[in-house]
């Protein structure tokens, strides 16, 4: 009777908080840094670094949503993408590429080239990752993950306007240990996870963890006998723990990872009707016509049915992807004082791609991403001081240093296009991006004690960024063009000699367009009226700063506001395109976050509840977004909206109302609109050439931002007998509709959103009492719904992509 009063009364709180966030960490491992009172019979504090100090997540006045290595693997948390069941507020989106673009609060960057930087920065143990794909493959062997919300530009640099994901790996210690999970499940997965860590010596100490991944095709055409979809992926990471004197020590992390996965294929949302087409249909432009019998009016849309897709048969373009990274990390701290200590984390990234994409979802050649090329390299050093005590003052100085250098070739192939290209002179062509970036940056970060209850925190940073970018577009390289056909140089001067007329904005009176040389450069220059290389430089500098108040009005309550702005540097895209107005950098953005919050661990630690509220003052949103090109139509463009506004609020818990039983849940609301700018919804074709049509996108909702979302999670363990436990566990996540694309809202279009969903993962098993094995059934997707989270305008199709059906497998493991 006691136990179902004590259950009754912590249902009427979870109820009434609505709630999930600082998930329980195992409590093994948790009692070295937690006192005992605030773990027995509760819901345990977790040690994080949002402020590059150790800190219990419920003193440290921002929001910060912290994770363990036990509560991922148990929401089956196996990339970085799958994050977005347990971080509401949180999207994850393939592109065209199958580069993933992150979205936190209503804040993300829909750029998919490999040097694109994200608004939503990401760390392996404070190192950062400065591109999305370098963070493919970091989720494994982790100690945590902890997702830090809104601007962060003090402490951890530029270009983290939406916040900042730090994972965190399992280090080495010093007693010998090891462990092993083997997994299976549908299509033939096999998932092997392994580990030993121990001392090597007196002061050496050193932790190896792999991870292997496989699996059958997922992925079926619906029109005809073919599969794809197979995942192949290896990665590995050896930490080194080395402290030669009592005030000084090293930790060294070299990773990497081989990704031979076949990139997602998308799915062909409608079948291409007449309306699609119809600034072409009927009108001949001077790239062709458009005829009712065009195959592309005639394929059928992909069913409802996750694996349903198409993609080209032939081999040459069938997607495909080899994608490798390695990493090292050496982080050395020394004790300058007792209470001072300087740390200096060096961090080299070295990545490389070979990769074949569909962007179209049809099983026609219809732009197709054939190749893509790329390398990228990065360098950080960071330098800092800090004081080391918890006295009521503490700080932390600092200066960085960041160099990045990409290069990435594409091979575009089209000869089932629409525009009728391959009838007038070429099939394909090539273009090419060498980027190069910068960043120096001082910063400081102060925290005071004012009294017992009140601490007041002040943080600055100031960024000098250069960038430049190389970029042209040329023929198509290792490509073998129809030797009937003229080519895309010779066309390209038929144009530029025949269209090409001085008129505002485009060749000025008095200049004359050249000839493009065999092999040169073929975008023109819209200001001498001269194609080439276009090289560009982006050079910036910005102050990020915060301010904030803690108040603690008892041991067990934290109430803080906070004001923060910060920026993200300017970019260049890489993009296919006849002009230079494409290869244009966008310029920096920034955000001013005004946000309040508060953090509630009630009597006993049965809950954690913790809730925010904020407001954001967006400014020249980086997105890619098109313009119109006399021959070609729409073509992509990267552009800034001058004003953008996000209101939301947030809310999470964490409840054990009694013994072995933990609910979880989270919600959060965002109202993210744009309110200023006037761009391109359209084109409409005149003698031949294309026009812009031009809309607002005043109160168009931002990209990947659904007004709700929401978690909720229950574990329950009991024993069998003293040698044996068994668990049963649950989770829901879920979002109302979203929209991808700002340009297919602005229009109006009826297929511009993602619809709402929700999706349920079951799990159950048996463990050993000492924790030494583990027996796990589990499934994901179990009600095997049907949803998409992207859906985008290609060049003549509307492509989604679908989310993974029903999987279900079971996963074995051992440690000592």
């Amino acid at each position: 009777m006691k136990g179902t009063a004590m259950l009754r009364r912590g249902l009427a709180v979870f109820l009434l908080t609505t709630a999930t966030g600082a998930w329980a960490q195992d409590a093994s491992a948790n009692r070295a840094a937690v006192p005992e009172a605030e773990n027995e019979g509760g819901v345990p504090d977790i040690i994080v670094t949002a402020q590059k100090r150790e800190e219990r997540l419920q003193k440290v006045g921002i929001s910060v949503s912290a994770f363990t290595g036990e509560t991922l693997a148990k929401a089956g948390v196996a990339s970085i993408t799958d994050l977005t069941k347990i971080v509401p507020g949180l999207t994850a989106t393939p592109s065209p590429t199958n580069t993933p673009v992150f979205t936190l609060r209503g804040i993300g960057f829909f750029e998919s080239s490999v040097s694109s930087s994200p608004n939503v920065a990401v760390y392996l143990d404070q190192a950062p990752l400065s591109l999305p794909v370098y963070a493919a493959q970091t989720a494994f062997d982790l100690e945590r993950v902890e997702v830090l919300k809104g601007p962060q530009g003090t402490l951890f640099g530029s270009n983290a306007t939406g916040g900042a994901i730090n994972f965190v790996a399992a280090k080495p210690s010093d007693t010998f240990h090891a462990g092993v999970k083997l997994g299976y499940g549908r299509f033939n997965t096999v998932d092997v996870d392994a580990f030993v860590t121990g001392p090597l010596s007196d002061t050496l100490n050193a932790r190896l963890a792999v991870k292997s991944s496989k699996s059958d095709d997922w992925q079926k055409s619906y029109t005809r006998a073919d599969t794809i979809g197979k995942k192949d992926v290896t990665a590995a990471r050896l930490l080194f723990d080395w402290r030669p004197a009592d005030r000084l020590r090293f930790q060294l992390d070299v990773n990497g990872w081989l990704d031979r996965s076949d990139p997602t294929t998308p799915q062909l949302a409608r079948a291409v009707t007449p309306d699609d087409l119809s600034a072409r249909l009927g009108t001949c432009s001077v790239l062709g016509c458009v005829t009712l019998d065009n195959p592309l009016l005639l394929y059928p849309a992909a069913p409802n049915n996750p694996r349903a897709a198409d993609w080209p048969s032939d081999p040459r373009y069938r997607p495909k992807q080899d994608n490798g990274l390695y990493q090292a990390i050496l982080n050395a701290t020394y004790d300058v004082t007792d209470n001072i200590a300087l740390t200096s984390l060096s961090n080299y990234i070295h990545y490389t791609q070979h990769r074949t994409s569909s962007l179209s979802g049809l099983n026609l050649l219809d732009v197709e991403n054939a190749a893509d090329e790329a390398t990228a390299h990065d360098f950080t050093q960071e330098l800092r001081l800090a004081n080391t005590d918890n006295g009521p003052v503490r700080w932390v100085v600092g200066a960085n240093l960041a160099l990045s250098k990409s290069s990435q070739e594409v091979l575009l192939v089209y000869p089932d296009a629409s525009t009728g290209c391959c009838q007038n002179g070429f099939t394909a062509n090539t273009y090419t991006s060498d980027q190069k970036k910068r960043y120096i940056a001082g910063f400081a970060n102060a925290q005071y004690d004012v009294t017992s209850q009140i601490t007041l925190k002040a943080g600055i940073r100031y960024t000098d960024s250069h960038h430049t970018a190389v970029s042209s577009e040329y023929g198509p390289r290792n490509y073998a063009e129809n030797p009937q056909l003229v080519g895309f140089e010779e066309f390209a001067n038929f144009l530029f000699t025949t269209y090409y007329v001085p008129s505002p904005g485009l060749c000025p009176a008095g200049t004359v367009f050249q000839p493009i040389p065999p092999g040169g450069g073929i975008a023109i220059d819209p200001v001498t009226c001269q194609s080439g290389v276009y090289r560009g430089t982006l050079n910036e500098h910005n102050v990020s700063w915060s301010l904030g108040a803690d108040f603690k009005p008892t041991q067990n309550v934290l109430l803080y506001a906070n004001v923060a702005k910060g920026y993200k540097a300017g970019a260049f895209p890489a993009t296919s395109t006849v002009t230079w107005t494409a290869f244009y950098p966008v310029k920096q953005e920034s955000v001013l976050d005004y946000e309040a919050g508060f953090k509630l661990t009630l009597p006993g630690g049965r809950a954690i509840i913790n809730g925010a509220g904020f407001y954001y003052d967006y400014s020249n949103k980086q997105l890619r977004g098109k313009f119109v090109d006399l021959f070609f139509g729409p073509l992509d463009q990267l552009i800034g909206i001058p004003k953008s506004t996000i209101k939301g609020a947030e809310i999470d818990a964490t409840v054990s109302p009694i013994q072995n039983l933990t609910l979880r849940a989270a919600a959060t609301y965002l109202d993210a609109k744009i309110k200023t700018y006037q761009g391109v919804v359209g084109e409409t074709v005149v003698n031949g050439l294309h026009f812009p049509v031009n809309a607002s996108f005043a109160g168009v909702r931002l990209p990947f931002s659904p007004s709700w979302q929401g978690s909720f999670s229950a574990d329950y363990s009991f024993g069998i007998n003293d040698r044996m436990d068994a668990f049963l566990g649950a989770s829901v996540m879920g979002q109302t509709k979203s929209y991808g694309s700002p340009q297919l809202s602005a229009a109006g279009r009826a297929d511009a959103f993602i619809p709402s969903y929700a999706l349920l993962d079951l799990r159950g098993g048996l463990r050993s009492a000492d924790g030494r094995w583990e027996l796990t059934l589990w499934g994901k997707n179990v009600t095997n719904k049907f949803y998409w989270t992207n859906q985008l305008r290609n060049f003549d199709t509307i492509a989604r992509y679908a989310g993974r059906p029903a999987e279900y497998g079971v996963t074995i493991g051992w440690k000592m």
